[in-house]
């Protein structure tokens, strides 16, 4: 399921931002490393709430969650549970 959710969003990524896979640090803020701005976090919430149904709220929109593909991939998780 990890590896379903993280193939995905690395797809929106690299068809949505022009960059290549092998620039993403799995384990890195894409905001921090110059990948995304605050529109593309929001764009890719979009994304997320459109691909796997789940509800992101502004108050879920947090480091804690959206920090690093990594933290992308359990938040979804997470939300697809409850």
């Amino acid at each position: 399921m990890s590896e379903n959710i993280q193939n995905k969003l690395l797809g929106f990524i690299t068809r949505s931002f022009m960059v290549e896979r092998e620039e993403i640090d799995l384990d890195k803020s894409m905001i921090d490393e110059g990948i995304i701005d605050s529109f593309g976090l929001i764009e890719i919430a979009t994304f997320l709430e459109n691909e796997f149904h789940i509800k992101i709220t502004e108050e879920k929109m947090i480091r804690a969650n959206f920090g690093s593909v990594h933290k992308i991939v359990s938040f979804v998780k997470r939300e697809q549970t409850q």
